[in-house]
């Protein structure tokens, strides 16, 4: 049962756990995903790959989809501290491996099929447990506000990890994140988060409310579901050859990671502005909005060769989506299904957004390989969106009663 405090109450209370969150997507797997493309090219060229080949490794991802349902279940019954340290610290020797060990196409699949587990522990199905816990009038502000985390190191550490990728090989980048997130970014994250009282198994709570799974059963769970993997083929798609390809337009790697940092700025801007609005206006229009706008970009990125500053720009559009994304299936799923269920059902949200993922992985990767240009699967990605845009404004979703409609737009 959610809580009746004003927001500015849930703001005093909570803003630890905020803290909490901002610090575990800054230092966890988020950003690592951000910052993914720099490592492309290297790992490439020492494992005598494909553009394709390595696009297969990448969608391992789609492992994820297997356990984050199981995950999700874990956080509703264990609590955010546990789940959430052991899966970072598995994701950090991951990267030190990667450093380290690795010299081969099956040790980077096998480091993968880490990523996809153990990296959800670190992920928007990890900390917005803990937002959707502690807040409820603020819930959709303090969403947007837990991208600055991964916004902030994403946008210091793209020329930085290039550069020093650029200097001293992939590698040592991998190393440069396992220190980030196992020495800074775990002891900070258990020294301030503390469970929400949701996350307290009662006496009361049978183990047939335990294995509640009434929301397969309704449409709005599947109007999500659906939206959720139309969203992500392009976003995933994209930020997996944002690299590559904006040196497709005849760039170098280093002013190519100004598309990295423009799409961590358009997350930003599109996690704060979305979630500020879900919390005074109507989810739906909130959700065709931010997907709309990105759809458009796409649309002219594919049509006209309007070069780098351009393709940059795209990326930043894209970003938008991408970040507004998460705040809003997060605030759906906790408005639309209850806190008490947020951890199964938004595991399961986080399940068919990374098969959306894996998909898009491929599709980009194999479709530059098969056109010679990313113009296809860039207008493929803008359809995508549309239909996404058009399933989410089916779910039946009331705007929040304190504002009305008419004066928050």
């Amino acid at each position: 049962m959610e809580t009746s405090l004003s927001a500015r109450q849930e703001w005093q209370r909570g803003w630890k756990q905020l803290l909490a969150a901002i610090i575990a997507s800054a230092t966890g797997m988020p950003l690592y995903y951000a910052v993914s493309s720099l490592f492309t090219l290297g790992m490439i060229n020492e494992f005598g790959i494909s553009r394709g080949e390595f696009a297969n490794v990448q969608a391992l991802l789609i492992v994820g989809a297997l356990v984050a349902p199981a995950l999700g279940r874990a956080f509703d019954h264990f609590g955010f501290r546990r789940v959430y340290a052991l899966g970072t610290m598995a994701v950090m020797g991951a990267h030190l491996l990667m450093a380290t060990q690795i010299s081969s196409v099956a040790g980077f699949a096998t480091m993968a099929l880490v990523y996809a587990t153990a990296g959800l522990c670190s992920g928007p199905l990890s900390y917005t447990s803990l937002i959707a816990g502690w807040f409820s009038a603020a819930r959709g502000t303090a969403l947007g506000l837990a991208a600055l985390g991964v916004a902030f190191t994403a946008l210091v550490a793209s020329p930085l990890l290039a550069s020093l990728i650029e200097a001293d090989g992939w590698r040592s980048g991998f190393l440069a994140m396992a220190a980030l997130g196992g020495l800074i970014g775990v002891p900070l994250v258990l020294l301030l988060a503390r469970e929400p009282q949701r996350q307290v198994l009662h006496p009361d709570e049978s183990d047939a409310a335990r294995g509640d799974n009434r929301h397969f059963k309704e449409s709005d769970f599947w109007f999500l579901a659906f939206a959720h993997i139309a969203m992500s083929i392009p976003g995933a798609g994209l930020l997996s050859q944002l690299s590559p390809l904006i040196q497709a337009e005849g760039i170098g790697p280093a002013i190519a990671a100004l598309g990295i940092s423009a799409y961590v700025v358009g997350q930003v801007i599109g996690r704060i502005v979305a979630g500020w609005f879900l919390d005074r206006s109507d989810p739906r229009k909130v959700a065709v909005f931010f997907t709309i706008v990105p759809a458009l970009g796409l649309v002219l990125l594919s049509v006209f060769d309007l070069g780098a500053v351009f393709a940059i720009g795209a990326a930043a559009m894209v970003g938008v989506q991408q970040g507004a994304e998460i705040d809003l299936f997060a605030y759906f799923t906790a408005k639309r299904f209850g806190v008490k269920r947020y951890g199964r059902v938004y595991g399961w949200m986080i399940a068919v957004g990374w098969i959306g993922n894996a998909i898009g992985i491929l599709t980009f990767g194999w479709l530059f390989v098969a056109f010679g240009s990313y113009a296809v699967p860039e207008a493929i990605g803008a359809a995508l969106l549309i239909i996404g845009a058009v399933l989410i404004a089916k779910v039946k979703i009331d705007p929040p009663a304190s504002v009305p409609l008419s004066s928050a737009l």
